[in-house]
């Protein structure tokens, strides 16, 4: 019985040194944080570790879109489930509730198809992962997930239903508010996955854009066009095209969360790869959107007004060497 005060005070010395080498949940060192606001698809998911790696991200919200906020929260879950790493919390966020007939009639039935691919991790498991129930109201937990936070920056690489819903009782603390995707102003010939974010709800992204956006200085960020977009492996295209290539994936580090996104990424390479768009089937032709905001993010000094949004200054093969440098940074979490 004498060494049961040593080893409570031995279990106590280890609890605490577990916490100040990880930190809590909201903690940042210098008080500034990050939400990322995703609905899941294979470039939130080569999105989301830029930020981690380069920022201290308090928490990411899972919106409806490309993936359900239940399965996609599941996803987001196992991508950043990596040992000795802090917890980063995922909160099952809001969505407009549109049936899968009705956004396969709107979008193109690739987005039904690739809601069951990313369930899976881009197919990285073979069956889908059990959506992760919602815990309470969602701006309750987003509240809770910054409450360490002095400022937080917010990232939005989804719909916007779920930003109306928080972004009010955040905004004392929010810095930059960075949206992939164009204002909703004066974009209506933008194709269909170009536009998606607003045009999956639009209410919430006009609900966002006219009112609760106003004063915070948003930035709205999308990728340089070029006439190669549809023809990346085209004579005289190659190289021109600001999307992701099977090189980037590959030069990933051996462990920890660039690993795993690298397998992640290699097991389905035609779901994102410009070196297999001829032959990717439904939703192969990605470019650098969501990578494109986290970036601007990161470092804006990369990017340059054009007209009401921001694009990248740099060359597609400089985007594609910063994504990996960024990217490895996320073998450790801040």
């Amino acid at each position: 019985m004498a060494r049961l005060p040593k080893l409570l005070l031995a279990a106590t010395v280890l609890v605490a040194a577990v916490l100040l080498s990880h930190g809590t949940a909201g903690a940042s060192p210098n008080g500034s944080c990050v939400v990322i606001d995703t609905d899941v698809d294979i470039d939130d998911m080569m999105s989301i570790p830029m930020v981690v790696g380069s920022r201290h991200v308090a928490a990411v919200v899972t919106t409806e879109g490309f993936t359900l906020p239940g399965p996609g929260a599941s996803a987001v879950s196992r991508l950043l489930a990596e040992p000795e790493q802090r917890t980063i919390p995922v909160v099952v966020g809001a969505g407009p509730g549109r049936s899968e007939a009705e956004v396969a009639a709107t979008f193109g039935d690739f987005v039904p198809v690739f809601r069951e691919l990313m369930s899976r991790l881009n197919n990285f498991f073979p069956t889908a992962l059990p959506p992760t129930a919602p815990a309470g109201d969602f701006v309750h937990r987003v509240l809770d997930a910054i409450d360490g936070c002095q400022q937080v920056d917010v990232l939005v690489i989804g719909p916007l239903t779920s930003f109306v819903g928080y972004s009010p009782a955040l905004r004392s603390k929010i810095g930059r508010v960075v949206v992939q995707g164009r204002s909703p102003v004066g974009d209506t010939e933008l194709e269909a996955v170009e536009s998606f974010n607003c045009g999956f709800d639009r209410s919430a992204c006009e609900t966002a854009f006219h009112q609760q956006l106003s004063g915070l200085n948003p930035s709205f960020v999308d990728v340089p066009h070029t006439e190669c977009d549809l023809t990346p492996n085209k004579a005289g295209c190659v190289g021109t095209v600001y999307g992701p290539t099977l090189a980037m994936a590959e030069a990933l580090g051996p462990a920890g969360l660039p690993y795993t996104l690298k397998q992640i990424m290699l097991n389905h390479p035609q779901s994102w790869a410009l070196d297999t768009w001829e032959r990717s089937g439904y939703g192969g032709r990605s470019l650098f959107w969501d990578q494109s905001a986290a970036l601007a993010l990161i470092d804006p000094t990369a990017f340059r007004t054009v007209g009401g949004h921001l694009e990248t200054v740099l060359t597609p093969a400089d985007f594609q060497r910063r994504w990996v440098e960024l990217t490895n940074l996320s073998a450790t979490y801040a």
